[in-house]
């Protein structure tokens, strides 16, 4: 389900799956191969998925952003919206992994 779903009065959903017509970047792959022991093998099957359609170069910045949250928990922005987006999506799905949740603070809780 997309999120416009719950905001739009859609006509309807157009549901193809173009997955196969792109592929992982070597180098990228290389990348995920070692974010593979920070996770489970069902995110990692999430996290792959990311990176499809996205250039190489993107690719490989992205995998490498993983990587670098993965092992140390830092955060790494590329600039470009859409990869910005997914990052953070998959930031937040390792950080639940990892179950380094943030403190939330009283003036958190007053918003």
């Amino acid at each position: 389900m997309f999120y416009v779903e719950n905001y739009a009065e859609i006509e309807d959903v157009v549901a193809r799956d173009m997955s196969g017509n792109y592929a992982i970047d070597k180098v990228a792959a290389g990348f995920m191969a070692q974010v593979e022991d920070e996770v489970s093998q069902e995110l990692m099957e999430l996290l792959r998925w990311q990176l499809l359609g996205f250039c190489k170069e993107m690719q490989r910045e992205m995998a490498e952003d993983l990587l670098f949250f993965a092992l140390g928990h830092v955060v790494t922005t590329t600039g470009c919206p859409s990869a910005d987006y997914v990052l953070d999506c998959c930031y937040t799905m390792i950080a639940v992994e990892h179950g380094i949740k943030r403190e939330q603070q009283e003036e958190d809780d007053e918003y």
